[in-house]
């Protein structure tokens, strides 16, 4: 099949999927299928798509599925990063996070840093790049994620200090004790989001899902460790529908700050400790 008789087999879908530019749409998923340059696709009328190509185009076209899960790559941070469906792909929100967290690091000289639910790694081997002489430690529940957020401090040469743990469960307390700051995106999202919306349904529940109100995270960290809560610095990702409900129950434990994301929406508490 060509490029020219996809893009009109599917006229309807990438007109009701609001793709305005369809054949441009085509060819860059074919070039980030097939690492080809993308001019040499557009300049050839006639360009002939692989069955195997053809088959990956098709489901990302018809049932939504992440390209970077094709590709098992994704661009973060201006780095490349390994992610597949056992780690949620990174969304440039969470790049203004790494951006607070590091004026953070700055201001208060920190040394010892912990992600809660790093995921891919990508937070904990940006920062480690950032600050080389810190001690960063990824902190997941999933055993599968570890195992790509290793895969990538790897491919980044950096020192990552991985733990598999539910926040802090298996943390040992040497380590937690001289922890200064805690960065986490944890789950956020309402148990009845994903039977309304289908555009997370290819990523981990387990990163994202989080109770009835999406605080199910913050309930357990509030409850489990109300200590650690009080006496560390904490800062974390949330969503603009429900941060108020995440702010009122990080405000009984200390002084907070919220701050907005590149697009101005409130995305982010930072929970001070107290001295």
């Amino acid at each position: 099949m060509t490029l020219k008789e996809i893009i009109k087999e599917y006229k309807n879908i990438f007109i009701k999927k609001g793709i305005n530019n369809p054949l441009y749409f085509v060819a860059k998923v074919i070039s980030e299928i097939e690492n080809i340059n993308l001019s040499n696709i557009l300049i050839e009328k006639d360009f002939i798509i692989s069955e195997n190509t053809l088959n990956k185009l098709k489901k990302i076209i018809l049932d939504d599925y992440p390209l970077e899960y094709i590709t098992n790559k994704v661009i973060f941070y201006n780095y490349g990063f390994y992610v597949d469906n056992n780690v949620l792909i990174p969304r440039i929100e969470t790049e203004d996070l790494i951006n607070i967290a590091k004026d953070i690091i700055i201001k208060n000289n920190y040394k010892y840093i912990m992600d809660i639910g790093t995921g891919s790694g990508v937070i904990a081997i940006i920062l480690k790049k950032i600050f080389s002489d810190s001690t960063i430690y990824g902190v997941d529940i999933s055993k599968e994620a570890l195992e790509v957020a290793e895969k990538n401090a790897k491919n980044h040469n950096v020192n990552i200090k991985f733990i598999q743990s539910d926040i802090f469960e298996n943390v040992p307390n040497n380590i937690l004790n001289n922890i200064e700051f805690i960065v986490s995106n944890p789950p956020y999202v309402e148990k009845d989001f994903f039977d309304k919306n289908s555009a997370l349904k290819y990523e981990p529940k387990i990163a994202l899902e989080a109770g009835e109100d999406g605080q199910d995270f913050f309930y357990k960290l509030s409850n489990n460790y109300p200590e650690i809560l009080k006496s560390k610095h904490f800062l974390f990702e949330t969503t603009e529908f429900n941060i108020d409900k995440t702010v009122k129950i990080l405000s009984k434990f200390g002084i907070i700050k919220v701050y907005k994301d590149s697009f101005g929406v409130k995305r982010f508490v930072e929970k001070l400790p107290n001295k």
